[in-house]
């Protein structure tokens, strides 16, 4: 079966090169234009077998099945419990055929589960991580971390993560008049002003609000947070963005908000060629104010270089786990490597270190990473406050995923100039995890 072979290809890619879905898709449907058509399929099918990944492996863990055999066992449950795209009796007779009668004997009994609920293994206890790893396709490691926030919170994420992302963007009035997008039938207002939700179906790249430059994607929590903080245009004001997110839309926040009124410095890791939206606004609106480097935040020498001097507004938002990923990308945890957690913090604490003296007196240095790992949030705010006896904190917030905003997020928001602030947990008194298991392992029952 075609479409078969093609999956396999795919998961090969995704899974022993570490290629991202979208470029496995990519290197196998752009190599040969005869099998395009089916792209749209096995595109769905691939996705299924990589968002149930855990719960295929638990079902098959007594199978002796090799690599080969596991994907093509898992792009048959796929199909069967989930997308139902391809026919089913083909797909089984060629799983068959690569599996042998005794292997496929013990599938079998598999296909016969009719619902969600009968999909996970009746010996899981309900509530535990591994029932919820299981469950929900997320690895016990991650549950752990998210633990901190408490069962509830990790619950509703965990059934919010099975959900397809919202494509959220934003509106640029700079460059066009409000009553364009609003008045287009295929968005729709979101919970923060400006940032308006894509409910089409048409890929948005063929829009002409995308073709001309009036709109780009943005998590509503950028926009939210930035919304807060402002700062004031006169009196020469400088403001500066490091930047080590996946994508432009803080940069481009940025440069929409405050154009040519104020200094602005931004800061990437990579190449600038890496950045050419960024480029391109700075272009077209003629942005001579616009400081546009790329060095290594966690080298003071190379960011002394590339800035002149202390900034009304400071904007630390390096790399990170990046949790809020999950729903865009079905191969999300193929990828994501524990391993690199410990490095990954330091360099989350040389980017606040060494943009500390860069921020002005009396200015402000707000933090933000796309987590909810309170290692690389609250606690990590939290040690550089102890050591930065000139900051104060005046707020501090994890976004999840389940809010209005549809984003996973910290941030915090630090005054240089006032005494030093203790950090207080942000959303409030966490109830025991033991008390709230309870309350949702029953509502799993």
């Amino acid at each position: 079966m075609k479409e078969l072979t093609l999956a396999l290809q795919v998961l090969k890619d995704i899974e022993e090169n570490d290629t991202a879905f979208g470029d496995a898709l990519k290197n196998v449907f752009q190599a040969d234009p005869s099998v395009r058509p089916m792209r749209k399929d096995v595109a769905n099918l691939v996705g299924c077998v990589l968002r149930h990944n855990i719960l295929f492996t638990y079902l098959t863990k007594d199978f002796a099945l090799d690599k080969v055999q596991f994907r093509a066992v898992s792009s048959l449950l796929a199909n069967t419990y989930y997308c139902k795209r391809l026919n089913g009796d083909s797909l089984k007779e060629a799983v068959n055929d690569m599996l042998g009668e005794e292997k496929m004997s013990l599938v079998l009994p598999l296909l016969e589960k009719t619902s969600e609920e009968g999909f996970v293994p009746k010996d899981l206890k309900i509530g535990t991580d591994e029932y919820l790893s299981v469950r929900y396709n997320t690895p016990v490691w991650a549950i752990k971390i998210w633990g901190h926030f408490g069962y509830g919170n990790v619950y509703k994420t965990l059934r919010k993560n099975t959900r397809q992302a919202v494509s959220t963007f934003r509106f640029r009035t700079s460059i066009a008049n409000k009553d364009e997008i609003e008045l287009h039938k295929d968005f729709t207002a979101s919970a923060v002003e400006g940032i308006y939700t894509y409910v089409g179906h048409e890929p948005t790249r063929k829009l002409d609000l995308f073709k001309d430059g009036k709109i780009f994607a943005e998590r509503p929590a950028i926009k939210y947070v930035l919304d807060q903080y402002k700062v004031d245009d006169a009196n020469g004001s400088e403001a500066l963005v490091f930047s080590g997110l996946q994508d432009d839309s803080l940069i481009k926040e940025i440069l929409e908000v405050y154009g040519d009124t104020l200094g602005i410095n931004v800061g990437v890791y990579d190449s600038l060629d890496n950045h050419v939206d960024v480029s391109k606004v700075i272009k077209e609106r003629a942005l001579s104010n616009v400081n546009f480097f790329n060095c290594n935040a966690a080298d003071p020498i190379a960011l002394k270089a590339a800035i002149s001097r202390p900034c009304d507004l400071v904007i630390a938002a390096p790399n990170s786990t990046n949790f809020d990923a999950i729903r865009e990308n079905p191969d999300f945890f193929v990828h994501a490597n524990m391993n690199s957690l410990d490095s990954l913090i330091a360099s989350q604490k040389a980017m606040l270190e060494n943009l500390d003296p860069y921020v002005n007196e009396g200015g402000l240095l707000i933090y933000m990473v796309t987590t909810m790992d309170k290692k690389e949030g609250r606690l990590l705010v939290g040690d550089f406050l102890r050591t930065h006896k000139a900051y104060k904190l005046e707020k501090e917030e994890q976004i999840f995923p389940f809010s209005s905003l549809e984003s996973c997020m910290y941030y915090a928001v630090l005054r240089k100039g006032g005494e030093f602030a203790k950090v207080t947990p942000p959303l409030g008194e966490i109830k025991a995890v033991a008390d709230v298991r309870a309350i949702y392992s029953a509502s799993e029952k």
